[in-house]
Order: structure tokens, then C-alpha cells, then sequence
């Protein structure tokens, strides 16, 4: 395995993270995680990416706050077991690497270029991302270095926003898709807003994206739908005949009853077991190649029940990751 000389782009994390309660008995991920990223195992198939920033929130006049997510998830995520007991398996130790945090001094614009760097390192080093937000305008900047290795993309945005804003005059946190779009980078045909809600969004930013070839599905379309049969239908879509598929989970897409810790609070929205449920099968799905987790937002967070519930998703990614063989 190769290893990353990306001092520039990159900055440690805080080693009291990685939980451990010292004890082979009862390992944890802080205990399994790679941290050496000059020395990367052969093992290793995923690589975590903290971008600890909000500027694109604020330029959307959002309430700030994601930029404490990374490491809210973090120390969260570093205390679970490594064990699935649904499938009676482990995640390998050194399964997973932590490449640390993107440096996030400068602008917006500067943060995107270290990100896309990274990514496009990482996947040509044969890792898949899973970036953790961080603003929602990581994914414009994650999806375009992971495009520097993969080509067009597919994208599945879990969301109740569609982010299909025009950067005007700068880029944000709900201008991601509309650049990707513009740029060539996402294929239209090939996107999938999965969840969607009324008096969320603008008429004019739908028909523009269906305009464009872009899919929709709302929130009511799937209930009426069923949560199985859509999700199995938009992966369908956002991924043909396996090409590589760009994966986002916008925390607020999930009802604030369950995530209350968010950038954009919303009444109504998925279950938690409904996110996790996405997460499970992106990681197995051999077509995706790259994950974020967008929008948690620690400030409004109550007992870290939302920083739990995205550091359970990306768990449920790794152990997909891991399914696969």
C-alpha cells in the first residue's frame, strides 16, 4: 500500500480520541483504527477524512456549528465495537485508516482544493473516502477528487434539501450538486435527491433539476413507495450498470426527533433506522466509491444522540465495506 505524503493538506487528530479501554477482550475502533498514514496497511480499504469547517453554512445563512462535527462524531464513533452481531463478523483490524483532518485555514475555495486533493489520493491508492463533514459543501469538493480517478459519477444524495443552489456569487453549502452538474463531474441522468420535503425548496431549483435529467423522490413518495423497494430503486438509478457511485448523507434529511443536532432542523424526515439501513447498503454495493456524512452540527446536539446516530452510519458503511469481500 502506498503511502500519503499530504503534510499540506492534512492535520492530526487529537490522539484522546481513539477510545480504548485497554483491554483484548473488548477491543473498540479506536483500538483496530490505522493512524499512520505514512505507513498504510495492506489491509486497509477505507479511509476517514474529518473536513472540520462551516463557512459554506454561514455564506448559506445557516446556523454555524458543523465545523465541531469531524471529532464530535469521532470520539463516538472510536467507542464502538467492532463487532456486527447481525452478521457474526468483525471489521479487520487496520480495515480502516484515519488520514486526520484537512487543514481549514483560508477560504472556502482553498479548503475544497485540499479536500479534492486528498480524496484523489486516496482513491488512487485503491481506498474508498468517507468523509465527514462539515458543511454540505464537502461534497462538491470530496466528489471532485474522487472524479479524478473514477470519471462522470453517479450520486446519492440522502436529503431533504436538493443543494442545487447557482454559486452566486460564491459557492455554499447548497450549491454542491448544481457545480458538479455544471462541471461535467455528476451526470445528471445518474442522480438520485432521496427524500425530499415540501417547503423546503425552491420550484425553480426542481424543474431545474429535472430539467437537467436529475431524479427526485420526496419524502411521501417513498412512504407511499415503501422504504425498501425506493432505496432499492434509487441505488438502481444512481448507479447503472455499476458505474461508480458518490454517496452523501445530509444528516437533516433524518426528523429532528432523532437527530436534533443539525444545520437545518426539520420536523418530519427519516427514522434513524432508516439511515442506517442507507449507509448498510452503500457500504456493500460495489459500485460506491466514496461516502460523506454532511451537516451534523454538535452545538445543537442533546446528549450526542446526533453525533451517535453518524457515527453509527459510517460504522454501518465500514461493515458494509467489509461485506463485500
Amino acid at each position: 500500500m502506498p503511502s500519503f505524503e499530504l503534510p499540506l493538506q492534512l492535520a492530526p487528530v487529537d490522539p484522546r480520541l481513539f477510545f480504548t479501554r485497554n483491554d483484548p477482550g473488548d477491543p473498540r475502533m479506536g483500538d483496530i483504527v490505522a493512524r499512520d498514514i505514512e505507513r498504510v496497511p495492506e489491509g486497509a480499504r477505507v479511509a476517514l477524512i474529518g473536513v472540520p469547517q462551516d463557512i459554506g453554512v454561514e455564506r448559506n445563512g445557516g446556523r454555524t456549528g458543523a465545523a465541531g462535527a469531524p471529532d464530535a462524531i469521532r470520539a463516538m464513533f472510536y467507542r464502538l465495537t467492532p463487532y456486527d452481531a447481525a452478521t457474526s463478523r468483525s471489521v479487520p483490524k487496520d480495515f480502516l485508516v484515519d488520514m486526520g483532518n484537512i487543514r481549514c485555514d483560508g477560504d472556502l475555495e482553498e479548503i475544497h482544493e485540499r479536500l479534492a486533493t486528498v480524496t484523489a489520493a486516496v482513491c488512487r491508492a485503491g481506498l474508498l473516502p468517507l468523509v465527514l463533514g462539515g458543511g454540505h459543501d464537502i461534497t462538491y469538493a470530496s466528489a471532485s477528487g474522487v472524479h479524478q480517478v473514477h470519471g462522470a459519477l453517479g450520486a446519492f444524495n440522502f436529503d431533504a434539501h436538493l443543494d442545487v443552489r447557482p454559486a452566486s456569487p460564491l459557492r455554499n453549502s447548497g450549491t454542491s450538486f448544481r457545480m458538479l452538474i455544471d462541471e461535467g463531474k455528476l451526470a445528471p441522468e445518474s442522480f438520485v435527491e432521496f427524500g425530499i420535503q415540501s417547503f423546503a425548496n425552491a420550484e425553480g431549483h426542481v424543474r431545474w433539476l429535472l430539467d437537467a435529467g436529475g431524479t427526485i423522490m420526496t419524502l411521501g413518495e417513498i412512504r407511499e413507495i415503501g422504504y425498501d423497494q425506493a432505496l432499492a430503486r434509487a441505488l438502481a438509478t444512481g448507479s447503472p450498470l455499476s458505474s461508480p457511485l458518490y454517496a452523501t448523507l445530509d444528516i437533516d434529511g433524518v426528523r429532528a426527533a432523532d437527530a436534533p443536532g443539525v444545520s437545518a432542523a426539520m420536523p418530519d424526515g427519516f427514522a434513524s433506522a432508516e439511515l442506517l439501513v442507507a449507509a448498510r447498503r452503500l457500504g456493500r454495493r460495489h459500485s460506491t466509491v466514496a461516502l460523506d456524512i454532511a451537516e451534523m452540527n454538535p452545538r445543537f446536539d442533546r446528549d450526542n444522540i446526533t453525533a451517535k446516530l453518524a457515527a453509527h452510519a459510517a460504522m454501518q458503511f465500514v461493515m458494509g465495506v467489509a461485506e463485500r469481500g
